[in-house]
């Protein structure tokens, strides 16, 4: 785990990026963390275990097989290994407790889920926090839930916040800015803000949150085999509101997201004037 330097000195935390998957993760300035989502020797023993649980799983649940799959990267005959069964575990539940937290306006999140993989375990509740980036100023700022706002700006008509339900619709979208190419998930909000910084509507997929989430995890594990930067990364090019890159990759890279949501409904035509 690398860290970045980008938080706040007083705020006593920064974010470290891991050098094998690119994922971030908040923890003390100066000590050593490891990665959510990859294993490692303290995690792979009780996470290989448990993960066996979900690969029998994959002959009776068609769709989670489907996301496995492709989050493993492999073929529809082929096995599925215990460990990338354990790592898109982790990566799903890291995602729905970072969109726990996620307003729209706010980008680049990241967070510290205190011992994860849990991997059925009872979780424990102690963490350092979870930060992002407001669009509106640009700075770190500590999310405190959802709906609070930012601190440095005055409250801004029509914001809202998006609580994490398992059934929610929810929607996986897809935008490009000059040869740039932004996936995500959010809100109706969310899909606007990108629209207004002059970004280009390429797709909006809805389907259940925790289908969306799982979607997101398979289109990050392809980025990075895709050749494309680990770390978050600007260019000039980008509107704000792609905040870091962390979701961006060049525009030759080919991305459908009907491919990695296969019973989400095609809702591009909502934000087409």
């Amino acid at each position: 785990m690398e860290p970045l330097g980008v938080l706040p000195a007083a705020s006593g935390v920064d974010i470290h990026r891991c050098r094998s998957c690119g994922n971030h993760r908040i923890c003390r300035r100066g000590w050593r963390t490891r990665c959510h989502i990859c294993l490692d020797e303290r995690s792979s023993g009780t996470a290989l275990d448990t993960s066996r649980e979900m690969l029998s799983r994959l002959p009776v649940e068609p769709v989670l097989a489907h996301q496995v799959r492709q989050f493993a990267d492999v073929a529809t005959d082929d096995a599925v290994s215990p460990r990338a069964a354990a790592e898109f575990r982790a990566a799903v539940a890291l995602g729905h407790d970072l969109d726990r937290r996620r307003d729209d306006g706010w980008t680049d999140l990241a967070g510290d889920v205190h011992g994860l993989p849990w991997y059925g375990q009872r979780r424990q509740s102690s963490s350092h926090g979870t930060w992002g980036v407001h669009v509106r100023c640009g700075s770190w700022q500590r999310l405190t839930g959802p709906g609070k706002g930012c601190v440095a700006c005055p409250p801004e008509a029509g914001d809202r916040s998006f609580t994490a339900l398992r059934d929610t619709p929810y929607l996986l979208y897809l935008v490009k800015h000059r040869g740039l190419v932004k996936f995500g998930v959010g809100g109706t909000l969310r899909v606007r803000e990108h629209l207004r910084t002059g970004a280009e509507l390429l797709e909006v997929v809805e389907g259940r949150h925790a289908d969306v989430i799982a979607a997101e995890a398979i289109l990050k594990r392809r980025k990075r085999e895709a050749g494309q930067p680990l770390r978050a990364w600007r260019t000039r090019r980008m509107p704000n509101s792609f905040g870091r890159g962390t979701e961006v990759v060049r525009s030759r890279v080919r991305i459908r997201l009907t491919d990695v949501l296969l019973d989400g409904l095609d809702v591009t035509d909502r934000f087409v004037r």
